[in-house]
């Protein structure tokens, strides 16, 4: 029988298609301006909450990451997608972002709010928030059945005879 020789090192994923790595880029972007909102609050236990909080979301950029991945190996694109399930993935990806967006967002009103009021009244309600918000994430919600493509239309063609 022969021996199997131990695994190398898997090598490195294939660089995503345009229209993927699109996606991956816009929710890395939203990801990195979360941290480094969290990195300028100088109160200790909202910066703590917040970590914990960007720590959910590095979670959720993998999946991005990952989901980014089958997009392109279901249909590699520069432009747009036809095929059925990428456009499913692309709708998720979508809501992702827009949610990433969104956190980003409540992060940097917590982060404004925690320099305003030192007494942190306003920050634990937005922190809140945001938790709750960041707990049900775009990756893992089911994502809206789309309607049916419209069918196909056949070309008009002028008849030949004028």
């Amino acid at each position: 029988m022969p021996r199997l020789r131990p695994s190398a090192a898997e090598p490195p994923p294939a660089p995503l298609s345009r229209y993927w790595k699109s996606y991956v880029a816009d929710c890395t972007e939203q990801v990195e301006r979360f941290h480094r909102i969290t990195s300028v609050i100088t109160a200790m236990q909202v910066r703590t909450w917040l970590t914990e909080i960007g720590k959910r979301l590095d979670t959720e950029l993998e999946a991005v990451q990952r989901l980014a991945a089958v997009g392109d190996s279901i249909q590699p694109a520069r432009f747009r997608i036809t095929e059925p399930p990428a456009r499913r993935i692309a709708n998720r990806l979508d809501k992702a972002k827009s949610s990433l967006k969104h956190s980003v967002d409540q992060a940097a009103e917590i982060a404004e709010q925690a320099v305003l009021d030192p007494t942190h009244d306003d920050v634990r309600v937005h922190l809140k928030v945001l938790n709750e918000q960041v707990g049900r994430l775009a990756i893992a919600a089911p994502v809206d059945e789309e309607q049916a493509p419209e069918p196909r239309r056949r070309p008009w063609r002028r008849a030949s005879g004028s």
